[in-house]
């Protein structure tokens, strides 16, 4: 949990296939995870997210129904 901040992108692996999502709020057991522009966070367990290392190369998203806002 400590490695994983709120509005922090991250790769979600499920099974074969994967999904970028961006952290809506930490919890001990997993995280809420944006995965559309809707409001909804799926809870995501935190041995299927991975770190972006690169994900200061994405300067908008509009996961979790942002505007487009530049990332931190």
């Amino acid at each position: 949990m400590d490695e994983y901040k709120e509005g922090e992108l991250i790769i979600y692996k499920n099974g074969d296939s994967y999904e970028i999502g961006k952290i809506k709020r930490l919890t001990p057991s997993g995280a809420y995870v944006w995965y559309s522009e809707g409001e909804t966070a799926a809870k995501t367990p935190y041995a299927a997210m991975h770190k972006l290392i690169n994900a200061h190369a994405i300067k908008y998203t509009r996961l979790g129904g942002d505007s487009g806002e530049t990332l931190a």
